[in-house]
């Protein structure tokens, strides 16, 4: 298929160009293989299973189907980073053990509820950084990439504070809360337009002539709420932006925004991102701000 050609070349001619990219063909291939296996194990039954849940569900058909995609969210939610994840990479208890003590003391300077702290091997696939944390409640786990590690203590420290001022201004919660307010809605709406007195027209429209199959009302629904879902996409996308700005303000005040600044300017030449892209794209398409506009905001900040 093109989109597998279109991989190959992103990863083994580009990524591969500019020294990023780690994989061996039969690495890719194995990924590949595990990917497609999953996706027929856990999407296969989905769509059949929402078309049976429309059906049944009557003129309240969007209430159920909403409870049942955020179940099935929350489940993955636990599901992906303790039993898929580590099928793709190896997790081990991070093995710089002053780091891991300045990591707990920073834990729990914050009282955020860390429980365990990893290191990934994302140097097998990629030369790229990332650090994130993941769990519900009270238990929280902190992952960090091995990549990551070339950075000092005190960069990796402000890095992760960073992403303790996510967890802070409840960024994540909130995410989750939009989300399914937004999903909500999708539903609802899809069944006062393909459930209307003129769906049928509709479809009629479209080329699909009487037909009443579910799925061609999906697709026929998904089409006509793509204009309205590009304004919410970059709605989205400016408040992830805004959350960033927030999340570095935190690491600020924590007076961390000094080796913050220079760990994000270590990170981006090592990753060799641009610094300054096109205003006008960076703030259509991209979730973070570009690090000039980053390192800006930063140098304002009378603590730095």
């Amino acid at each position: 298929p093109l989109s597998v050609a279109q991989s190959l070349y992103r990863n083994f001619v580009i990524e591969e160009r500019h020294g990023f990219n780690k994989m061996t063909y039969g690495l890719y291939f194995s990924d590949m293989l595990k990917s497609e296996l999953l996706s027929m194990a856990f999407m296969g039954p989905l769509i059949p299973g929402l078309i049976k849940l429309i059906r049944w569900g009557g003129s309240r058909f969007h209430l159920y189907v909403w409870a049942a995609t955020q179940s099935l969210t929350f489940a993955f939610m636990w599901i992906y980073p303790n039993f898929i994840q580590p099928l793709f990479n190896k997790f081990e208890p991070l093995k710089d053990e002053e780091l891991k003590l300045k990591i707990e003391d920073l834990a729990k300077e914050e009282e955020f509820p860390l429980t365990n702290l990893f290191q990934v091997d994302g140097s097998k696939r990629s030369a790229h950084s990332n650090a994130y944390f993941f769990g519900f409640w009270k238990n929280k786990r902190i992952v960090i990439y091995d990549t990551l590690l070339t950075l000092s203590h005190e960069q990796i420290l402000a890095v992760l504070c960073h992403e303790l001022g996510h967890w802070k201004f409840g960024h994540v919660t909130g995410g989750i809360v939009i989300s399914s307010a937004h999903l909500f809605l999708l539903f609802w709406s899809f069944g006062q337009v393909m459930y209307s007195e003129t769906s049928e027209a509709i479809i009629r429209a479209f080329g699909y002539g009487d037909s009443k199959a579910v799925m061609l009302s999906l697709m026929t629904y998904s089409m006509l709420i793509q204009p309205v879902e590009q304004l919410v996409m970059l709605a989205m996308t400016l408040r992830t932006r805004r959350n960033e700005f927030q999340a570095d303000e935190f690491a600020v005040k924590k007076g961390r925004g000094k080796y913050l600044a220079s760990g994000l300017l270590q990170m981006s030449q090592e990753n060799k991102g641009d610094l300054n892209p096109d205003w006008l794209y960076a703030w259509y398409h991209f979730s973070h701000p570009a690090l000039v506009e980053r390192l800006r905001a930063l140098s304002s900040k009378k603590s730095l």
